[in-house]
């Protein structure tokens, strides 16, 4: 559905130019749910905000649906805005309107609806967003989440195409955000919709998205599948980002790095053999002890996942003869100690 080529977004400041995106390029397929993350400053509201033109870009294409959105005159700029529906991180409600005119704001603004069919949609959105008995109130009588829950059936009010998220749960709490998050994960499977949202959270990331690119400094510094990237993160931003939710017990390795005959080996993950006791049953078949020393068995979107820090004690034979019997198994291995970096 979208196709991002060489995009560059360059601002000049005081007399100086300021690199905000270089080199930007990727692919997002209709009805996915594409994340971008990464740090305050890195880039990536700018990205969003140039799929609908908010931004213009200095170079490059941002191709929608076959068509070179960055050529589009006014009356097409229109149209296409009607078409891509917009979520803000703190709402952006009109506070003199009631819930219902909210929702309706959008619809009555562009001109092509009866007042019965506006009363239509918005009492169907209402009961998408689980707000059926809210619409009579004003914004400053809801709580942070059913705000947000307006804004996303704003935003759907003109049945769009493509959802843009700009950080829409980051000023919510933990719990409001989960909900969030489920309620978009719902309107893609119900809709069919394409969302691209932004966020400095790697656990949105791995809630919501099929696929995830990774920006610093303007640049794309990882892209893949969300299992891939959360489980097998290759660049020194992925990696910390990732870090912040499984960070290890670096004195576990050193304590490790004292004794020969102790590996400590990284085991991931995915798929049905999550839950199958694979380590006790290559245990017993390699006559090794293995101790869990930390780890995590969760789910990535759909998919469950494991990752786990492992112990032996055991010659290096035997240490490598379990290695091969997990990698048959499926599982991902990877030798580490305490003088490797550990992410």
């Amino acid at each position: 559905m979208i196709r991002i080529e060489q995009l560059a977004k360059i601002y000049s400041h005081q007399g100086r130019e300021v690199r905000a995106l270089h080199n930007i390029n990727f692919n997002i397929e209709t009805g996915q749910v594409f994340g971008i993350i990464g740090r305050s400053g890195a880039g990536k509201s700018t990205l969003l905000r140039t799929l609908n033109l908010l931004e213009r870009p200095s170079a490059g294409k941002v191709v929608i649906d076959d068509q070179d959105i960055t050529s589009f005159d006014t009356q097409q700029l229109h149209a296409l805005r009607q078409r891509v529906g917009m979520v803000f991180q703190h709402f952006n409600l009109l506070h003199a309107k009631t819930v219902i005119d909210n929702i309706a704001f959008p619809l009555k603004l562009s001109g092509k609806y009866t007042r019965q069919e506006i009363q239509a949609r918005v009492n169907e959105l209402l009961e998408l967003v689980g707000l059926q008995d809210q619409g009579h109130k004003y914004p400053s009588q809801l709580s942070g989440g059913q705000k947000q829950r307006v804004g996303i059936a704003r935003a759907l009010a003109n049945y769009p195409h493509l959802l843009l998220c700009d950080e829409a749960t980051s000023a919510l709490d933990p719990e409001t955000t989960q909900a969030i998050l489920r309620l978009l994960l719902d309107i893609n499977k119900k809709l069919g919709l394409t969302i691209v949202l932004i966020t400095h959270e790697m656990q949105v990331i791995r809630t919501i998205c099929d696929k995830v690119a990774v920006i610093d400094a303007g640049e794309i510094v990882e892209l893949g599948d969300v299992v891939d990237v959360f489980l097998h993160p290759q660049h020194a931003v992925t990696q910390s980002l990732v870090a912040e939710n499984q960070a290890l017990d670096l004195s576990v390795l050193e304590r490790s790095d004292q004794d020969a005959d102790r590996h400590l080996l990284r085991l991931s993950y995915v798929g049905t053999s999550t839950h199958e006791p694979i380590i006790t049953r290559i245990a017993a078949q390699a006559g090794v002890d293995i101790a869990i020393l930390q780890g995590v068995i969760g789910r990535i979107k759909d998919t469950p996942y494991g990752q786990l820090l492992v112990e032996l004690h055991s010659t290096q034979e035997q240490s490598a003869t379990v290695e091969d019997l997990l990698k048959n198994a499926g599982v991902r291995v990877t030798r580490i100690s305490a003088a490797a970096e550990v992410h």
